[in-house]
């Protein structure tokens, strides 16, 4: 079975965690790759290899895009019909992803059937065809269906859009999908594979694998895996921005509620525990079902909002989304905004004790939660050098004191905000309303 997920921004990327048996670099003939081996006593056992793919690093708009849809079709050894039955033989499952930073390739499969699994992604990664008849029949295709999809969705929509027009559409603010104003073709996906599919630009997680069967597996399996240079990280330069725009259901009607998205220039994954802290502290999410929250982004009448934290490498966003009716979204959307000068204000012990409690609860969370997404932040911390054990996560959350999230705060107010608007254009607020 193969299942494509394309994802729509990073909205809780908490510093990578690992458990028992840590992380550590694998030194073969040809390579050096990062691994990390995680919960070695699951039942059900995952490979994922990140690759530095993500559209900040794409030679051509869109490439990135099409480069995780042409995931696990044919290869030089083996068809993509192959591929699809042999997983489907051992009862496992393929998915693809994609971040602004890496490329995600996951196999999940049962205990035992971890070489095959192994075989299959070094190959996907070093020895793909990239076919002619696949990438029209079958990934192009996908790649409208994904962008169709992602359209009719506010959240995908607003964070795409956010770094977007935050970086002006270069480096991480390159869109997570292809755009028909500039199509990407086979030979481009071709050259793009040619520079970033190789050893010294990936890493490779584990879940329900120890960490000497890892390197073991790496050892063997990636071998053949072609040699070559990691992908440079051109600093990503923010600068604000503002965008409005109507959205509408499949039908072309419009939505019952409008969304308000306000970001300012964040921090990145080394230095973004003050943030993460932040994020938890204005919260919006409630903690027991059928209650609405007691942290101040949920107490917002007739509105629903978040804060929202994005740490990449270099950079990164921090924001809130609103979403109410058109009536309300105004007035719902300055209150938001307010909150965030509030902290900046200042902010007694007492609330930062349960934003760090909550902020710790939720990195351990991302950890324990879903294969992809454990492996997605784990991925970040392997390929960008931030933190590679929860012990040193939750120490660093520890140690964010009330004074360093009000110099967090003061620091996000001082930057151009980026704002984008979607719904009743003629009701929804400009950022400098709101400030």
């Amino acid at each position: 079975m193969f299942v494509s997920r394309s994802s729509t921004g990073v909205l809780r990327s908490v510093p990578a965690q690992l458990r028992a048996a840590g992380s550590r670099s694998l030194s073969t003939g040809a390579s050096s790759i990062p691994q990390a081996a995680l919960n070695e006593t699951a039942p059900v056992a995952s490979l994922t290899v990140a690759v530095r793919a993500g559209p900040r690093f794409e030679s051509q708009a869109g490439v990135a895009h099409a480069l995780k849809n042409f995931a696990f079709k044919s290869t030089k050894e083996r068809s993509a019909l192959r591929i699809v039955r042999e997983a489907e033989l051992n009862g496992g499952v393929l998915s693809a992803s994609l971040n602004r930073e890496h490329l995600l390739l996951t196999a999940e499969f049962l205990k035992g059937d971890e070489k095959h699994f192994a075989d299959l992604l070094a190959e996907v990664v070093g020895n793909a065809k990239y076919c002619r008849h696949e990438f029209n029949e079958d990934v192009v295709p996908s790649i409208v269906a994904d962008c169709e999809q992602a359209a009719q969705d506010p959240l995908a929509t607003g964070i795409d859009t956010l770094f977007s027009y935050a970086y002006r559409n270069r480096g991480v603010g390159s869109s997570l999908f292809a755009s028909p104003s500039s199509p990407v073709t086979v030979e481009q996906v071709r050259s793009y594979a040619s520079q970033v599919m190789n050893s010294n630009n990936l890493a490779v997680i584990s879940s329900g694998l120890s960490q000497d069967a890892l390197s073991s597996l790496v050892s063997k399996s990636f071998a053949g895996v072609p040699a070559g240079s990691a992908a440079e990280v051109v600093p990503s330069k923010y600068f604000g921005g503002e965008y409005r725009g109507a959205i509408t259901d499949s039908h072309g009607h419009a939505l019952p509620v409008d969304h308000f998205f306000l970001a300012f220039e964040g921090a990145p994954l080394l230095k973004a525990a003050p943030l993460f802290v932040l994020e938890s502290l204005l919260g919006g999410e409630a903690s027991v079902k059928w209650s609405t929250g007691l942290s101040p982004l949920a107490q917002l009448n007739g509105a629903k909002a978040h804060a929202f934290n994005a740490s990449l490498q270099d950079t990164g966003l921090f924001g809130i989304h609103v979403s109410a009716p058109s009536a309300k979204i105004a007035e719902a959307a300055k209150a938001a905004a307010q909150e965030v000068a509030k902290v900046a204000n200042g902010v007694s012990s007492e609330d930062i004790t349960k934003a760090v409690a909550k902020a710790k609860f939720v990195a351990a969370q991302t950890y324990e939660g879903s294969r992809v997404s454990s492996h997605e932040s784990v991925a970040a911390g392997l390929l960008n050098g931030s933190e590679t054990s929860l012990s040193a996560v939750l120490s660093h959350l520890d140690a964010v004191k009330a004074d360093d999230v009000a110099s967090a705060a003061q620091a996000l107010l001082k930057s151009k905000p980026t704002s984008v608007a979607l719904g009743d254009v003629k009701q929804l607020p400009y950022a400098d309303e709101l400030l």
